[in-house]
């Protein structure tokens, strides 16, 4: 939704989608929307597919221009690998941020699996959303928001639910800042 807008006000937009298997989910689709999409896979971009992602990084630099890029890691990467890996060795790219998503219907399942991971991704957003919200009743909601904001209390977290349109604007907002 947010490179569907970025588009819809005449930016430049490119996607580097990530994906642990050899087929790609939605790359097709949003190439489709007139994205320009690479797709990494086999891998991790935080760890195996570095060097992929800072090539596909200057492929498109050098090819598209873009004004967004947006990296849509697998969600077991770890941010604070990516933002260090574009700063390396992409240092022409101006502004890094980070958006995590957290789903608030299964947060409490991968706390339990992948707590640490979890708590890293979150810890380096630059802000979080919460998705999925109108899914779970008000107590878990307030769980998952307190889990999110016990580190940061001054990071935005976004309550979200695309499918309704709950708060969309507002993320747009967060994100592009």
């Amino acid at each position: 939704e947010i490179a569907r807008r970025l588009v819809a006000a005449s930016r430049r937009v490119a996607i580097i989608e990530n994906e642990i298997g050899d087929v790609g989910v939605d790359g097709a689709a949003l190439a489709a929307e007139g994205l320009q999409v690479r797709e990494l896979f086999g891998g991790c971009v935080c760890c195996t597919l570095q060097v992929g992602l800072v090539d596909a990084l200057k492929e498109l630099a050098r090819t598209y221009h873009p004004d967004y890029v947006i990296v849509e890691p697998t969600g077991i990467a770890q941010p604070s690998d990516l933002t260090t890996t574009v700063a390396r060795y992409a240092e022409w790219v101006e502004d890094v941020r980070v958006l995590t998503l957290i789903d608030a219907e299964r947060h409490e399942m991968l706390v339990e699996v992948i707590g640490p991971m979890l708590d890293g991704q979150v810890a380096a957003a630059d802000v979080v959303a919460v998705t999925k919200v109108d899914t779970v009743d008000d107590g878990r909601l307030a769980a998952v928001l307190a889990a999110v904001r016990a580190d940061d209390a001054t990071r935005p977290v976004v309550e979200v639910s695309a499918p309704v349109g709950l708060n969309v604007d507002e993320l747009f907002e967060a994100v592009t800042r």
